[in-house]
């Protein structure tokens, strides 16, 4: 048994699905059941190769032979059907599975709430996080990002606001190895797909950062200004460079600009170039005109004249990094 087990699952995982199927047969045939371990290796593989539908029948064999899938399996399948935009059908399995005596974690639930949000269906997103808490599943950091990005893509961005102020209260590991503790039990391919691997590896408070960011960007868009300006405050406080973060900046700056909001405009650019933010030609012109709009002749010559000088620096700096 141990032995035909090793063999598909190596199949498996090198693509040789035919192959694992002919020895799946042939175990049978020779009186070894399949296992659980069987049926998982099958299952992982034909999502692998967008073959759902095929994963399904291995759920419906192993239910025909009284093989009850684990949390693992079901939280697999739940999470490829929401992939494919088949959300109705993975929610009917979830329900299925709980009837079945076997409970969805925090992954089943994530998954779940990031397949209805694919679709927009945000209230049906807040109603699974409001029924993990009932079923005593607390969610994560993941899950909170995962709806977070959900809403801010749909436009609900007082409700996002909201979550990132109970994510802090609730899941907030400040260093890597607590935020990599975080992600355990979920699988690779779910991690990439939320982009959080690279972001892992950056920085120790770059998950957050990134949070942070999403909702800035889209404050900014909705022209919720003040809002947006008081997050980007408590982003400095997590990481006092921002150096990956001038678009940020510099789309606030103009945003203020164009609101005629020129003094809190013109505070926010003293503060980047303090912090070491390089901002772009862009802002500088959208600062000269909102200061010349607002009647700040002095103060848009003076930033002029600073300009200039930063132009002849760069001229010169170039012409003695290019060599005679």
């Amino acid at each position: 048994q141990i032995v035909y087990d090793s063999l598909i699952d190596g199949l498996c995982k090198v693509g040789k699905l035919e192959e694992a199927q002919e020895v799946k047969t042939e175990m049978s045939e020779h009186g070894f059941t399949a296992t659980l371990h069987t049926y998982s290796s099958l299952i992982d593989r034909y999502f692998k190769v967008k073959r759902q539908d095929l994963a399904s029948k291995v759920l419906s064999k192993m239910l025909e032979n009284s093989c009850a899938p684990n949390v693992v399996i079901y939280t697999n399948i739940i999470d490829g059907l929401c992939k494919v935009g088949k959300t109705d059908e993975a929610y009917k399995l979830m329900q299925m599975m709980e009837e079945k005596g076997c409970q969805p974690n925090v992954v089943t639930y994530t998954a779940m709430i990031d397949g209805f949000g694919m679709i927009g269906k945000i209230e049906t997103c807040l109603e699974l996080l409001e029924r993990m808490g009932s079923k005593g599943v607390a969610p994560n950091y993941v899950t909170y990002r995962v709806l977070i990005d959900h809403c801010c893509k749909n436009g609900v961005l007082d409700v996002a606001s909201n979550l990132l102020e109970e994510m802090k209260q609730t899941h907030w590991p400040m260093q890597a190895t607590g935020y990599r503790k975080v992600i355990e039990g979920f699988n690779k391919e779910f991690i990439e797909s939320l982009g959080l691997l690279d972001e892992i590896a950056q920085d120790d408070t770059a998950p957050f950062l990134s949070v942070y960011r999403l909702l800035i960007d889209n404050l900014v868009k909705a022209q919720k200004l003040e809002l947006a300006l008081r997050l980007l405050e408590e982003v400095a406080t997590l990481s006092p460079t921002l150096v990956d973060y001038s678009s940020t900046y510099n789309s606030l700056i103009e945003s203020l600009c164009l609101a005629n909001k020129v003094d809190k405009a013109f505070q926010l650019f003293s503060g980047m170039s303090k912090k070491g933010v390089i901002p772009e030609m862009q802002t500088f012109c959208r600062l000269i005109k909102g200061l010349f709009r607002n009647s700040k002749i002095s103060e848009a010559l003076l930033l002029l004249d600073f300009i200039s000088h930063m132009e002849i620096q760069w001229i010169e700096e170039k012409k003695a990094s290019d060599g005679p």
